[in-house]
């Protein structure tokens, strides 16, 4: 017996199921009959009982919910999104914090049946735990993510004082959409924060850096926050700096993403293409409903291309953990979604793992992920942090194909 994305206790009933259904639909706010067929779409099988594997759906989200991993978890016995988010992250935790073989891609088989029970029985220490005391203490303040906190309230200071020019234009709108204004920044400790820094100089390659701030724990991403390309006669559409709010949904209707939370995000489209600049600022602002944050291949360092028609896109070769260590991902990160798909041992690497975190580990907390885009002047505040994640681009490029 393996347990994946969709699976069910037989003793689950159908009105459950068909709930659990609705509520998927509603958060996303797209039918899973419009999913593209695959692996990401929830197709709802029974799961018979193993003597081989005799932990059943319900068994394993006990089971994660005690390990730490499914924190406000619903022990439904049915393997959603949330649930397969918890097995893949609990699978890379082995992976790469205990070093142990095991291939995050959330199917929950006899050798992650071994993991999971194993910490039951032993009772196996949760290394992040500390962290995440502190966090719940509010006692982060000497830690790094103490730090980003304060860079970003700064970061609000500074702009509310003295705000640029897109910061102005932003201020100024009419336009209702999931950007909100300097004053509305909201950097509570008790909200999953995700931070998105623009290099200063237009590259169009991969090399951007994305920070998750979740429960006192510390993640860097690698990836872009530029268009590599548009179809559209008006150019490129950049996202403006400044608060975003993103919730879990769909990118293209082909696999899980975080999408704007309502009419869509504000966006400047540069006519020269590959450049944004203040004279852009001459075309206006649009509320744009597709510029999501989404998986983005293995990262290879090449041009950005069609991955990003103005989407902020993750990576997934490498990211960095709370320890401050690199995991590479590289020997099972996709190419493209072509091999995910074909179901070989593939997956979306380390885009899982912020997704994971996000949906799994952070689930307890608001739906709601803030998207902060910062521009690299504004590290100026916090030279030790800005200095960071120089370090961290240099240590992440090596491993990237």
């Amino acid at each position: 017996m393996m347990i994946r994305l969709g699976s069910f206790d037989s003793d689950t009933t159908e009105a459950a199921r068909a709930a659990y259904l609705q509520q998927v639909q509603s958060l996303t706010r797209v039918p899973l009959s419009e999913i593209v067929p695959g692996i990401d779409r929830l197709e709802l099988e029974p799961c018979e009982p193993d003597t081989a594997q005799p932990m059943s759906v319900a068994d394993v989200q006990r089971g994660l919910t005690n390990a730490g991993f499914f924190p406000g978890g619903k022990v439904d016995g049915i393997c959603g999104y949330r649930t397969q988010s918890a097995i893949r992250l609990f699978q890379e935790y082995v992976r790469s914090v205990e070093q142990l073989v095991c291939l995050p891609d959330g199917r929950f088989g006899p050798g992650t049946q071994h993991h999971l029970q194993r910490w039951l029985d032993q009772r196996v220490p949760f290394a992040w735990a500390p962290a995440m005391a502190s966090w719940q203490a509010g006692t982060t303040q000497q830690t790094e993510y103490g730090e980003w906190l304060a860079l970003l309230l700064k970061v609000k200071d500074r702009a509310s004082a003295a705000p640029n020019r897109v910061l102005q234009h932003v201020n100024a709108t009419a336009i209702a959409s999931d950007t909100r204004k300097v004053a509305q920044w909201d950097f509570a400790p008790g909200e999953i924060q995700l931070v998105g820094i623009r290099r200063s100089e237009r590259s169009g390659k991969f090399d951007d850096i994305f920070v998750l701030l979740l429960k006192g724990l510390v993640f860097k991403f690698q990836g872009s926050t530029e268009p590599g390309a548009s179809s559209d006669a008006r150019g490129r559409p950049f996202l403006v700096q400044g608060q975003h709010h993103y919730h879990f949904g769909w990118h293209q209707h082909k696999y899980p993403a975080l999408r704007p939370e309502g009419r869509g995000v504000l966006v400047v489209r540069s006519r020269n293409d590959d450049l944004f600049d203040d004279a852009d600022l001459a075309n206006g602002l649009e509320a744009n409903a597709s510029i999501n944050i989404h998986w983005g291949g293995k990262g290879l360092r090449s041009d950005v291309k069609t991955w990003s028609e103005g989407c902020q896109v993750i990576n997934g070769s490498v990211y960095i953990g709370p320890t401050n260590a690199v995991v590479s991902c590289v020997e099972f990160a996709a190419l493209n979604n072509g091999e995910v798909v074909a179901g070989s041992t593939k997956t979306r690497g380390a885009y899982n793992v912020l997704l994971d975190l996000v949906t799994a580990l952070g689930g307890d907390l608001a739906p709601t992920v803030k998207y902060t885009l910062l521009i690299e002047e504004d590290l100026d505040v916090a030279p030790a942090l800005r200095q960071g994640l120089a370090d961290a681009r240099a240590r992440v490029v090596p491993l990237l194909g």
